[in-house]
């Protein structure tokens, strides 16, 4: 792991360098009903404002949900079109995928987007001047925990709590399937990780604590 400035690398931004103790949850693949909204009302009951990297395609298929996270006030990401692998893809795709998401967002009403998570958190050397080129911050995470996985909350919860540390991005899924277990997991998350003296924050706002954490090769192991 390297600790440089966000100038010196096209490498994904998987935790800040800081002494407080402030992570963001961040929230992959939706928007995906029923389970976003149960989500955003634990969110909303815990007082906690998260990053929600959504799916073009979901946008398109739930745009009174796409609406219902920006009017909470959580912060929005951008997750591809329809979560189609951009590495080792040609330039002229990773832009079509873009344009396509970017269409999707605009048509809820959710403009200049700032952060992107591509599919599986990677991308092939040179891919990240696309995303420079479109005032996009390639965002990754340092607390996977493979909630996608068949796994119960309190496992979820017992992983994001040994991994985290001050300055994690912690990368959950509201989409892509069931995801119960993980809206039950993360009322427990929450309080868990309260007790030992976290704050929560959005990744815009996270990204203003200290320098930032970026992995060369990009995160491999997120769905």
């Amino acid at each position: 792991m390297l600790l440089v400035s966000p100038l010196n690398s096209r490498a994904g931004i998987k935790r800040i360098g800081t002494e407080k103790k402030v992570v963001a949850l961040t929230f992959d693949d939706g928007p995906n009903s029923p389970h976003t909204e149960k989500l955003l009302k634990v969110l909303e009951a815990k007082g906690v404002t998260a990053t929600f990297f959504l799916i073009g395609k979901q946008v398109e298929n739930h745009p009174d949900l796409a609406r219902k996270i920006a009017k909470a006030g959580h912060e929005i990401g951008g997750h591809s079109y329809d979560w189609q692998s951009l590495a080792f893809k040609r330039r002229k795709t990773v832009e079509a995928q873009l344009d396509k998401m970017d269409a999707a967002f605009a048509s809820v009403g959710i403009t200049n987007l700032a952060l992107f998570r591509p599919p599986n958190g990677l991308l092939s050397p040179g891919q990240g001047k696309i995303l420079e080129a479109r005032g996009l911050e390639y965002i990754s995470a340092d607390v996977v925990v493979g909630d996608w996985k068949n796994i119960d909350a309190a496992t979820i919860r017992d992983r994001v709590v040994k991994k985290v540390r001050p300055g994690s991005i912690i990368v959950l899924h509201d989409g892509g399937g069931n995801r119960a277990a993980t809206v039950r997991a993360v009322p427990m998350i929450i309080d868990a990780l309260r007790k030992q003296g976290y704050s929560f924050s959005t990744v815009g706002a996270l990204l203003d604590f200290g320098y930032t954490h970026k992995d060369p090769k990009g995160s491999r192991n997120q769905e």
